[in-house]
């Protein structure tokens, strides 16, 4: 299987939920960005960081793979896009990050339709903001990921978040919600046909 985690949108999250994936899935991550922090949360055979010159396309059929795009458009993924079993596109509840998730949205479905939208870093009533915001233009999954120091935890300690939460003691309580969440998404991921 082979899954992209993008927006146009910098900042979004798309780096902590690929990671996340990696350390649940036991999967590997190809990364177009040159500043992206993979290196300081998971070991070397875990990640590879495509130079800017590079053919990404070259590792095009890899298998149980998370692409982790940066937010820059560049002409090199299109052939991955092409070949994902699942996009995941994360967004943050403010305007500029929802109107420009849009536009990622509608650039990507012109290349694969199956996509799902993550909702992160959600408090209060911002999940059903962006479901709102983002149902007036498509149907599809939407997840919600709430705001959380289990993912600062996650970079610090080289920890899936369901390990954090298996360690017991006040992490089993306060992160428990969070891995809830990412746990419907695995779910979603493992039932998906690749």
């Amino acid at each position: 299987m082979i899954i992209t985690v993008y927006n146009f949108k910098g900042g979004v999250g798309k780096t902590s939920i690929s990671i996340n994936l990696c350390l649940s899935l036991g999967w590997g991550i190809i990364t177009n960005d040159f500043y992206s922090p993979l290196e300081d949360v998971l070991r070397v055979d875990q990640y590879l960081k495509v130079d800017p010159n590079e053919d990404i396309n070259k590792y095009a059929g890899t298998e149980n793979i998370i692409y982790d795009f940066g937010g820059q458009i560049d002409v090199r993924i299109v052939p991955i896009l092409l070949q994902s079993d699942l996009i995941i596109v994360p967004v943050m509840c403010n305007a500029i990050d929802l109107k420009v998730t849009i536009g990622a949205i509608e650039a990507l479905e012109g290349l694969n339709k199956k996509i799902i939208i993550i909702a992160n870093r959600t408090e209060k009533d911002e999940f059903a903001k962006i479901k709102d915001y983002i149902r007036q233009k498509f149907q599809y999954p939407i997840f919600e990921l709430k705001k959380s120091k289990a993912f600062a935890d996650m970079f610090n300690e080289k920890k899936s978040l369901s390990s954090l939460v298996a360690e017991g003691g006040l992490r089993k309580y306060t992160y428990s919600s969070v891995t809830t969440q990412f746990q419907k998404i695995l779910d979603y991921i493992q039932n998906t046909p690749s």
